[in-house]
């Protein structure tokens, strides 16, 4: 009878090794005996196993211990290990694949050196040792390294990339207790990213860095609390205007919600036109008012608007009364500020 293990990920790949009465092979039972744990590294050594796909391994895993012999590829894809596995100053000379691996227990990588690429999708780290620093002094020279919608994520200080290596790094979240471990490597794939002229990746990579960033504004940072709600403010309007300076088309929406907001105030204080008649609105009699002449209205006051966020004035309307001088007077203000807001990231972006 073969082993009835079917990958998840594509159930073509089946196990064709010969079951016990668990109706699974050695490699991919669970609770093995200790008979069972040294009946299967035997096999690995003799088999010189480098596909390791939905293995389950009880005990400590220790690569410079099992992984003596040559291999093509290293693929742990669907690998779970339940307790430690150690990795520290192993030698990847080939590709390794951790695709929905599930570390269970601690993991260390460090003083590892990767000669070639190396992914990791939709793998699984125990949140315990979410702050373990798993990538101290690893010198990563292969050409890509992926991380891609890995859950808890440690941190990756001490990497040291070559200036080649390709670092991806998406779909990556952390919660509020975790927002360090977010800003830090998504900072380092910045740098990466910077040092490679991977320019298109750098804007994205800036922005979820500054995301984290936001995340850990907290009053107890700041010596007053003017000091921390001013902080907030600026990260808040930064972050919802402009993305940070990596979504410049917010400001485009921004722009024209402040032009059709300004209109509607138009609309109840008054604007003159060049021929003396007052174009507004009676609040108090809305009701006399038909849909296609306050939406004409509105049209008119909304081209005044533009004008004046603009700062085009071309004089064919003009604020007469005191608040409609002071609405105008802030409106322009607004569109000066935006306006040289929306030059700078652009010209950011262009210079990039």
């Amino acid at each position: 009878m073969n082993c009835k293990w079917i990958s998840k990920i594509d159930e073509r790949k089946k196990c064709h090794r010969e079951a016990d009465s668990s109706g699974y092979c050695i490699f991919h039972k669970e609770n093995k005996s200790s008979e069972d744990i040294k009946l299967m590294m035997d096999s690995i050594y003799k088999e010189e196993i480098n596909e390791f796909n939905g293995f389950i391994f009880e005990n400590e895993f220790n690569a410079e211990e099992i992984l003596t012999y040559d291999y093509k590829l290293l693929n742990f894809s669907e690998t779970i290990f339940k307790k430690e596995a150690n990795f520290r100053k192993y030698l990847f000379k080939k590709n390794v694949i951790f695709n929905y691996t599930d570390f269970r227990g601690q993991v260390s990588f460090n003083a590892c050196v990767f000669l070639e690429n190396c992914d990791f999708n939709k793998t699984k780290f125990n949140k315990v040792y979410i702050n373990d620093k798993i990538f101290e002094k690893v010198k990563f020279k292969g050409p890509d390294l992926v991380v891609n919608k890995v859950e808890n994520f440690p941190r990756m200080d001490g990497i040291i990339f070559s200036m080649c290596t390709k670092f991806i790094l998406k779909n990556v979240e952390y919660g509020k207790s975790e927002c360090k471990h977010g800003k830090i490597n998504y900072r380092i794939a910045r740098n990466q990213a910077t040092k490679i002229g991977d320019y298109e990746m750098i804007g994205p990579y800036y922005y979820k860095e500054r995301i984290y960033s936001s995340k850990m504004i907290k009053r107890s940072n700041y010596p007053t609390l003017s000091s921390y709600l001013v902080e907030k403010f600026f990260d808040q309007i930064a972050h919802y205007t402009t993305g940070y300076g990596e979504k410049p088309w917010n400001i485009l929406f921004v722009i024209i919600a402040i032009i059709s907001s300004f209109a509607l105030l138009y609309l109840f204080v008054g604007i003159e036109s060049s021929n003396s008649t007052l174009i507004t609105l009676n609040i108090n009699n809305l009701g006399n008012y038909s849909a296609s002449e306050i939406f004409k209205t509105y049209i008119d006051l909304w081209y005044f608007s533009m004008a004046t966020f603009s700062t085009v004035g071309y004089g064919d309307m003009v604020a007469t009364s005191l608040i409609g001088k002071a609405l105008a007077g802030i409106e322009v203000f607004l569109g000066v500020t935006i306006g040289a807001i929306w030059a700078s990231v652009i010209i950011k972006r262009m210079i990039r």
